[in-house]
Parts: C-alpha cells; sequence; structure tokens
C-alpha cells in the first residue's frame, strides 16, 4: 500500500486528489494538509511514500518545501502554472500534474509512482500459508486455493477451493494481508487474479462466478491487466 500526503491550500484541490485517490486499491490518503508548515511537522515524525505537493501556497512554496526535506519520499507537483516545470525537475519530482487534473492524467503518475517503489523495494519470500480466524477457529488455507472474497456486512467471506470461510475483518485489511496477486474490482469484492477465466469491461468470471467490476475500480482494473 502506497501511503500518500497532500499538500495543497485549495480545499476544492485537496477534495479532488482524495476523491481519485478513494479509487485506487493500492493507496492510501492519511492526511492532507492547507497549511505546508504543518505539513513539514508531520513528516519530521512520519514516513511517508508519496506527497502531492501543490506549488503555489502563501505560507511556504512547493519548491521551498522541497528544499527543506533531508530524504524526501516520491513527489508529484500539482499547479496550474506550466512556468515552473523546468525548475521542479532540477529536484528530481516524480511528476508534475497541470490543474485542472484528469483522473487519466492522475492515473498515469500514480501508476509510475507504484512501478517505481516496487522495482526499489525487494520482494520478500512469504510463506503461501495463511490462517484465517473465523468465530474461535483458525483455518489453515493456501493463498492459491483462494478464489476470490465477497464483503458481508462486518465480515469477509473467502470463497476457496474446497470451503468459504467467513471472517470478521475489513476489505482493506484482508487486500493488505493477501498482497501480490489480489486486487480489489468492487467496493465489497476481491480477486485472485490467477483464477481469471475471463473478463470483459464489466465483469470477471472465476470459476464459473461471474463478478461486477465497480464503476470506481475498471480504470485500475484495466491498467492492471495491461501491466502483467
Amino acid at each position: 500500500m502506497i501511503t500518500a500526503v497532500i499538500i495543497d491550500d485549495e480545499p476544492n484541490a485537496i477534495e479532488l486528489l482524495q476523491g481519485y485517490i478513494k479509487k485506487l486499491s493500492f493507496v492510501e490518503c492519511i492526511r492532507s494538509f492547507r497549511n505546508p508548515i504543518e505539513a513539514l511537522v508531520f513528516l519530521k515524525e512520519h514516513s511517508v511514500d508519496l506527497i502531492f505537493l501543490d506549488i503555489n501556497m502563501p505560507q511556504l512554496s512547493g519548491i521551498s518545501f522541497i528544499k527543506t526535506l533531508e530524504n524526501p519520499p516520491k513527489i508529484i507537483l500539482t499547479t496550474a502554472y506550466s512556468e515552473y516545470a523546468v525548475e521542479s525537475y532540477e529536484y528530481q519530482v516524480a511528476d508534475y500534474l497541470l490543474k485542472p487534473i484528469s483522473f487519466e492524467r492522475f492515473l498515469k503518475a500514480v501508476l509510475k509512482i507504484k512501478d517505481t517503489i516496487e522495482e526499489s523495494v525487494p520482494q520478500e519470500v512469504t510463506n503461501d500459508i495463511i490462517y484465517i480466524k473465523s468465530g474461535q477457529q483458525q483455518f489453515k488455507t493456501s493463498i492459491d486455493d483462494i478464489l476470490y472474497l465477497q464483503k458481508d456486512g462486518n465480515y469477509i467471506n473467502y470463497i476457496t477451493k474446497e470451503k468459504n470461510i467467513l471472517a470478521r475483518q475489513s476489505i482493506k485489511n484482508a487486500l493488505d494481508e493477501l498482497g501480490k496477486g489480489f486486487i480489489q474490482i468492487h467496493k465489497s469484492t476481491i480477486i485472485n487474479v490467477n483464477h481469471i477465466l475471463a473478463f470483459d469491461s464489466n465483469s470477471v468470471t472465476i470459476n464459473g462466478t461471474k463478478l461486477s467490476i465497480g464503476q470506481s475500480y475498471k480504470v485500475a482494473f484495466q491498467n492492471y491487466i495491461k501491466s502483467t
């Protein structure tokens, strides 16, 4: 999961980016700031993977903000003015988005960040067995045997090759635990991409079951498929 903060003195700009981020299963906005000084204080005590940073802010410009960071994370600059582009790249920013920012342009920038982070972090060797708690029992399950997951109230229903397991868990926590090979295609559905039999723009078929792709997840799903 890519952790991000948004720094912009315009509330509408923050709301737009927050809305875009909510459409993605692999990015989480942990804080937003209208005051860059407050953001600096926060970042001295918390590490993040990505900053969406406005350039034109009254208290401190985005360029000056970058200069104060000792070990800056990935930075995507946002501004309504193109004349800062050349100067910004001197500070090795990851991308430069001109306002108004379209979702397509936003997604392209974030996917580039995602690829860069994944390439720079060594893949951990993980056990392919997990234990799923259901009631007072723990069910030993092969990750490869999990077909898909569906939210059921405060529970997650794990649909596996052999059985269904109902666990009290949030869909976000389930996705974080399962990791690579699982993606969210709907607000209530996570799938194991290794079990996709067929798909179109609106649905995915796994083990004979057709699962709907939510409108806000379609672009991320299509880009994931293209990258595999």
